[in-house]
């Protein structure tokens, strides 16, 4: 078996594709053509193990501070992120702010995640529900854009992301190795054995973002619709 059929054949495993379904328009569009369709956004991947420095919500491993779940240190506010007059420590909060299309829902999570807090799955999950007919019906599409605009922020406030990410030129992977979700398949990667050798599985799309977001030094390019707005106004220029 190759690495091309065997990333086929996980992706034709019946949940996993049906998770990823909910994740990406198009599943079949992530299988990549050749090995060099790997480093491609969109495409999954064998990354070499060897070659990778994974990181996770977990603030006891190296490379924590990549993680977008990544608490800010409460006492290092050179750390801190800052989206107008709203400060706060952690990315994802901005990031799952932009599903909704709706600048109530976004004042909601303000309300409730903003000014220190952390995201947790409770409230993850209260977001998503109580707000679930206001999804942007083009979320699927734009989501990687509007993660290097988020990835871009975090880069301009956060000094110790800054020197985390540059303290190494391996891989960025977020591993998700011990998790239960398709979608991290997508952002991450899990590690794996084939022919004998150890790999990360996965999009990996967050690591991609990393590696490019160090080689040019905090400088994402991003197109997002022009209709794309946070509490209710157009996105902020970084």
């Amino acid at each position: 078996m190759t690495k091309i059929e065997y990333i086929k054949a996980r992706l034709e495993e019946k949940k996993f594709r049906a998770d990823l379904e909910s994740v990406v328009t198009s599943v079949d569009s992530l299988i990549p053509e050749n090995e060099s369709d790997f480093s491609k956004l969109g495409k999954f991947g064998l990354y070499p193990a060897d070659k990778c420095v994974p990181f996770e919500t977990n603030q006891k491993k190296p490379f924590y501070e990549l993680d977008n779940m990544a608490m800010s240190p409460i006492k290092d506010p050179s750390t801190w992120l800052h989206y107008g007059d709203y400060t706060f420590r952690q990315i994802e909060i901005l990031y799952i702010m932009a599903r909704m299309d709706s600048a109530e829902a976004h004042e909601w999570l303000r309300d409730n995640l903003f000014q220190g807090c952390r995201v947790d799955a409770k409230k993850k999950r209260q977001y998503k529900c109580r707000f679930k007919g206001l999804q942007r019906a083009d979320w699927k599409e734009i989501q990687n854009e509007w993660m290097k605009y988020c990835l871009n922020l975090k880069y301009r406030d956060n000094a110790l992301f800054r020197k985390v990410l540059h303290s190494t030129d391996k891989f960025p992977v977020e591993d998700a190795t011990d998790t239960n979700y398709a979608s991290n398949r997508y952002w991450g990667a899990e590690l794996i054995e084939f022919r004998g050798r150890r790999y990360y599985f996965g999009c990996n799309v967050l690591g991609k973002l990393l590696a490019e977001l160090r080689k040019n030094k905090g400088k994402l390019q991003y197109t997002l619709p022009q209709d794309f707005h946070i509490f209710g106004k157009p996105v902020l220029d970084l």
